[in-house]
């Protein structure tokens, strides 16, 4: 017993001196978030034998927490592995990202780790490039979420969309799964224009329900103002005629707001033909005068802004009225209305009255002669009991009267002066009669040729504009080029035949005939035709809303020019001398004035030389231009070519896509019915 207390005591002497060796086999990381487990793998080994407490804490800004404790004994020479793990929770740690370290002691031997980081950050990446988008617009926002140590979030998301410098806002959320989030929306169709705050909040939580790690990010998208509605106004939707009508349309967003661009406004009268037409910035006044007779009838406006179009009917009131004067004895009553003139006007001539009836047609004019026994009378032509004009004027006569002014009242009134117009008439009329018959004549009156009945020809409106080298084209309606014209501006289809060889078919009768099947042809479809006096290698054909009162020409050209080149084609194949020739189109702004069959034109900018170039280009065939490709992609196949450092288009197949190809086959098999060659 005395041996055990002696060695006891013993031990007891000698265990501070006792010692083990800790070894931290693997350092944390450097950053974890909150929710994370660290395990610390170490390794315990004494060369001695030793029995004790081993501890682990966690220290973190100075607040120690021990998260491993364990006995542990250990023989001479052994070694043990120890795996501590503990987890990152906010209620070892707290409520914000730290840095601590792990401390491991045991015996009087005690072992330090790395410092490193515990994060509560979730880092958000959105993958959605777009910012822009419009109301009622699939709108799919995707993004990352990551959290600070690199590993992909698992959690929820909020997104709440604000608009700029407002209160209310709409709030989605979602769910991030494997870092991953979308969000997929529409925007009602009345939402406001302008710019808008994405506020993403991304979060995790614990088994408890409690908040763990987190992270926000704020990003701009716009929605973009969309023309929806057109609207026309006048001052009034009754115009009297010799006033003007006041028109503006006005282009409204989703939400009613006025959107600044451009309108073609045209006027169209009872019969709907267009009357005048213009180009104003939306919400600006167009002021149209009315012409004091145009007749009363119901016109139409119709506005064209981005694609939209709007309609609005007005009336022209029915305006009778006169225009009265007394000039000396003669009273002088026109109509300055738009209807027939019929009523009845007393004339006050003295202290007697005279009822007259009058009926005029519009613009029409009548004189009356008014009579008095010699003097001066007071005259006053009064209608509804309201005085039109009141003079004092010298009358003569036998009585008082209104009598309608003639040439028989004239003739009785001035014998003298009527005869010797008379006289003057029947000398000139005998002269020529003495002249014409000096010679006997002996002939016949022909009947009409049939060729002319079969093709009648307006010659008036004929108009020969080519006689050079023994040919002679004609036609209908002509153009010709102005400098500086005053007129219409409008988009215009215009097509070139350009001819390349004008001095080795002037001389042949069939190409003359070919050239004016080619001419008949497009004027038949509403075309204009202008060629210089001095030159047959240019033909240009106009297609302007004002002839063929619409504005989608571009089909009508290519059909057009197809046919041209069928028409040359035909002819090349049979003829000894080839006509070399190129087509081309285009499209652009021009300055018009119709003045009969006359059309007067400006071009803006170089497209006449334009399509010399690209018709040069062309070899037999048919080239579009740039501006006119663009206006038929949605209805055409075309493919790109490039010559001489000119990109210029040609149609893959002389067909329209999907039922438009009927078009151009139904067009041509009309056109071959006119077909003379």
């Amino acid at each position: 017993m005395k041996n055990k207390l002696i060695f006891a005591l013993f031990f007891l002497l000698l265990a501070p001196f006792l010692s083990a060796e800790i070894i931290v086999t693997q350092q944390p990381n450097a950053i974890y978030n909150y929710g994370d487990a660290i395990q610390i793998p170490m390794i315990v080994k004494s060369n001695t034998q030793i029995a004790g407490t081993f501890n682990t804490d966690l220290i973190c800004n100075g607040i120690s927490g021990n998260f491993y404790k364990n006995g542990l004994f250990l023989n001479a020479g052994e070694e043990k592995n120890i795996d501590a793990v503990v987890i990152l929770d906010r209620q070892i740690i707290g409520n914000a990202s730290v840095f601590c370290i792990v401390r491991a002691y045991f015996a009087s031997d005690s072992v330090l780790t790395n410092e490193f980081k515990v994060s509560d950050k979730i880092n958000i990446e959105l993958l959605t490039n777009k910012t822009d988008f419009n109301p009622q617009e699939n709108i799919i926002i995707e993004g990352k979420a990551t959290r600070e140590n690199g590993i992909q979030a698992n959690g929820f998301i909020d997104m709440i969309f604000l608009p700029e410098n407002a209160s209310q806002n709409m709030t989605y959320s979602n769910t991030v799964n494997n870092g991953f989030f979308s969000f997929n929306f529409i925007l009602p169709k009345e939402t406001k224009a302008g710019k808008y705050l994405l506020k993403l909040s991304a979060y995790e939580k614990d088994f408890s329900g409690a908040l763990t790690n987190f992270g926000n990010l704020d990003a701009d998208i716009r929605i973009n103002q969309v023309p929806t509605s057109l609207e026309i106004l006048f001052d009034e939707n009754e115009v009297e005629p010799g006033t003007s009508i006041n028109v503006r349309a006005i282009l409204r967003d989703q939400t009613g707001k006025k959107v600044s661009s451009s309108a073609i406004i045209s006027l169209k009268d009872t019969y709907n033909e267009l009357r005048a037409q213009t180009e104003k910035p939306t919400d600006e006044l167009w002021e149209f005068p009315v012409v004091y007779n145009e007749k009363p009838g119901t016109w139409t406006a119709v506005a064209i802004s981005e694609a939209i179009t709007s309609e609005l009917k007005f009336e022209i009131k029915q305006k009778e009225i006169a225009e009265i004067n007394i000039i000396n004895n003669t009273l002088i009553i026109t109509n300055k209305g738009n209807v027939p003139y019929n009523n009845s006007l007393l004339v006050k001539i003295g202290h007697e009255t005279v009822e007259l009836k009058v009926l005029l047609k519009i613009d029409e004019t009548r004189r009356y002669t008014l009579n008095a026994p010699d003097g001066e009378y007071y005259i006053e032509v009064i209608h509804d009991g309201e005085t039109k004009i009141s003079e004092t004027s010298f009358l003569t006569g036998k009585a008082i009267g209104v009598r309608e002014a003639s040439a028989v009242l004239a003739l009785t009134r001035y014998p003298l002066a009527w005869i010797f117009v008379i006289l003057v008439l029947g000398f000139v009329f005998a002269m020529i009669l003495r002249k014409g018959y000096k010679g006997s004549f002996i002939g016949y009156m022909t009947s009409p040729r049939k060729d002319n009945i079969a093709n009648p020809i307006n010659v008036e409106n004929e108009l020969p504009f080519l006689r050079k080298r023994g040919i002679t084209l004609k036609s209908k309606n002509k153009a010709e080029i102005s400098l500086s014209l005053k007129g219409e501006k409008q988009g215009t289809s215009l097509v070139m035949l350009r001819i390349k060889n004008p001095g080795d078919v002037t001389n042949f009768p069939a190409a003359e005939q070919v050239l004016q099947e080619i001419i008949n042809f497009a004027e038949g479809n509403k075309a204009i035709v202008y060629l210089s006096e001095n030159t047959l290698s240019s033909i240009l054909f106009i297609l302007a809303p004002v002839m063929t009162k619409t504005y989608q020409n571009e089909k009508n050209a290519i059909a057009i020019a197809q046919k041209f080149r069928e028409i040359l084609e035909r002819y090349n194949k049979i003829a000894k001398q080839k006509i070399d020739f190129g087509i081309s189109l285009s499209y652009g702004d021009m300055v018009l004035k119709k003045e009969g069959s006359l059309l007067k034109f400006m071009s803006f900018g170089n497209i006449l030389n334009v399509l010399k170039k690209i018709a040069s280009l062309a070899n037999s065939e048919v080239l579009l231009a740039e501006d006119i490709k663009n206006r038929i992609l949605k209805d055409m196949s075309v493919e790109k070519l490039t010559r001489s450092g000119i990109d210029v288009y040609t149609l893959k197949e002389p067909r329209f896509k999907g039922d438009a190809s009927k078009f151009i086959n139904d067009f041509v098999r009309r056109m071959k019915k006119e077909e003379r060659f």
